[in-house]
């Protein structure tokens, strides 16, 4: 399991340099000779520990189960992620030989005062060459928090055009309360609720998708295809008939072709049209909506999970 939150704050190289040496500052010594010696000491340990620190908060991302490994893609690419932490690992290999070499020189009877200045000089520059990775691994937190950490539930996704009523049924039926409003790819994130059916279920809501092929996706509609894709146990796919309807169709049977789980197909919107063709609900007036839910009940439960995200 993947969790962003377990990620650090990282300081940027200005921050992390004044945390470095200022606590080299306040370090004490017999005398210069010694002061010097352990100002280094102090630096070496302090970047070295932190830089380790980063690094080992990271997981192993080409060892993360498929759901994950593939939104971390998507959203900021994991060779990016490597090629920041193999920066940081560089600077950190870098300073420390800096810091042995500045050491053996004070051993050896060069002036402290001077050794310190020139390897503080020389550690600064490898510290601010990095400063792009120590914020890009900052922001990076901020970024995969929209990955949400899922459970072994057996799981329902559910799918559709954008602004069909997908949100909307989530909110009706889960603990989630998504955003909702009356226009195209208002989900932007996938979000995940809960609902007891003899047994707690995942349902996730996603972003909307349209039809049109996958490489014309955009990255909003790529995070609802790694859900069916990896995490459906069950595809609940919504159709708005107050819409055009031929494209929504079109969508649906592209997503019976890839996509080898039970599909529940249902209309939204039962208040503003008579058709019932389909099972029918209205998340506003709650018209069909227990209907809906033993459909998914008995698809859930009767289907053998095929969780494999784990």
């Amino acid at each position: 399991m993947f969790e962003a939150k377990k990620l650090p704050t990282v300081l940027s190289s200005e921050e992390l340099l004044d945390k470095a040496f200022g606590r080299a500052s306040k370090v004490k010594g017999r005398n210069r000779r010694e002061r010097t010696l352990n100002k280094l000491a102090t630096v070496s340990n302090v970047l070295r520990d932190y830089f380790n620190r980063i690094i080992k908060s990271h997981p192993s991302y080409d060892n993360l189960p498929e759901f994950y490994r593939d939104m971390i893609d998507l959203l900021v690419g994991i060779r990016r992620i490597k090629r920041a932490l193999a920066s940081l690992n560089w600077a950190n290999g870098m300073i420390q030989k800096i810091i042995s070499k500045a050491i053996r020189d004070v051993k050896g009877g060069k002036d402290p005062v001077q050794v310190l200045r020139s390897t503080y000089g020389r550690i600064s520059s490898i510290v601010n060459q990095i400063d792009g990775d120590l914020r890009f691994l900052n922001d990076l937190k901020g970024t995969l928090r929209e990955i949400p950490t899922l459970t072994e539930d057996p799981t329902v996704v559910v799918a559709g055009y954008p602004n069909v009523g997908k949100s909307s049924f989530v909110s009706r039926v889960s603990s989630v309360k998504p955003e909702i409003a009356s226009y195209p790819f208002t989900t932007k994130r996938i979000h995940v609720g809960y609902l007891n059916l003899n047994g707690r279920i995942q349902i996730i809501d996603t972003p909307g998708l349209l039809d049109r092929p996958l490489h014309k996706r955009n990255e909003i509609e790529r995070k609802a295809i790694l859900c069916l894709k990896h995490i459906a146990d069950c595809i609940l796919f919504i159709i708005d008939p107050t819409i055009d309807i031929e494209p929504q169709k079109n969508l649906l049977e592209e997503i019976k072709k890839n996509f080898d789980v039970p599909i529940i197909v249902a209309y939204s919107k039962s208040d503003l049209h008579d058709k019932r063709d389909l099972p029918a609900f209205s998340s506003l007036t709650g018209e069909g909506i227990d209907g809906i839910i033993e459909e998914i009940k008995r698809n859930l439960f009767d289907h053998n999970s095929r969780r494999n995200f784990f």
